[in-house]
């Protein structure tokens, strides 16, 4: 698989993701945008930092509707940061959970191994 579609898959919000995929893949978004944004902010002021703010908030978003489809909910669930105080700690909650542990109405589970050690000795 090309190496530039493998590299914005993470700007879906289809499918789940595991917790330590949706970790990774954040602080891979933070670190880039941050860069980026450094970079283009040194250059361009607060007006080019200012699209790579964005593109991480995006990002975080799908990332989050992805983990949160591993659990079994909506990514609208998101909602419910904007209630101050119980609202983020409850979402960072819901973020850290462990996954299905078979398919959901989201797809397959990401972190099912069951054909991990199946042998065929009929060949």
């Amino acid at each position: 698989m090309p190496v530039i579609p493998l590299f914005f898959a993470f700007l879906l919000t289809r499918g789940r993701i595991t917790r330590s995929e949706w970790l990774t893949r954040v602080a891979i978004a933070a670190l880039v945008c941050a860069a980026f944004g450094d970079l283009a902010g040194n250059a361009f002021a607060d007006v080019g930092s200012g699209p790579f703010a964005l593109l991480f908030i995006w990002s975080a978003i799908a990332l989050a509707t992805q983990r949160l489809h591993d659990i079994g909910r909506r990514g609208s669930a998101l909602v419910f940061a904007i209630v101050p105080v119980i609202g983020p700690i409850w979402v960072v909650v819901q973020l850290l959970k462990r996954g299905a542990e078979h398919s959901n109405r989201f797809g397959a589970d990401p972190a099912s191994r069951a054909d991990y050690l199946k042998v065929n000795i009929a060949e």
